[in-house]
């Protein structure tokens, strides 16, 4: 794949990213994010081989996006996060491993 192309792929797999994370699916989300891996693998490669001065403005551009792009993965993990807590109750000790006390495992008894 010549440079011109695989720099128009990688931006193509930015934009895809980018929509799926708005699109909070994800199936979508790790599908696009692999093809992106291996799209900046595909660059690395073909930048490791030379490349012109004139697609230094495009690399710059893509660095630019995938910054963005990273930045609003953390943003979704953070929310992410934030809903399962909201969810799942705080674990406050574990039911069953090493405990604080000298105590074992902790059993819970129905009332009665």
């Amino acid at each position: 794949m010549s440079l011109d192309a695989t720099l128009t792929h990688i931006e193509a797999q930015l934009q895809d990213m980018q929509a799926a994370l708005l699109s909070s699916d994800p199936q979508a989300l790790e599908h696009t994010a692999n093809q992106l891996r291996q799209a900046a693998a595909s660059l690395a490669q073909a930048l490791g081989a030379g490349s012109p001065a004139a697609v230094a403005e495009r690399v710059q551009a893509i660095a630019t996006q995938l910054n963005l792009v990273r930045n609003q993965l953390a943003r979704v993990l953070a929310l992410t996060e934030r809903q399962a807590a909201s969810l799942l109750p705080p674990v406050e000790g574990l039911t069953y491993g090493p405990s604080s006390g000298a105590r074992g495992a902790r059993i819970y008894r129905a009332p009665g």
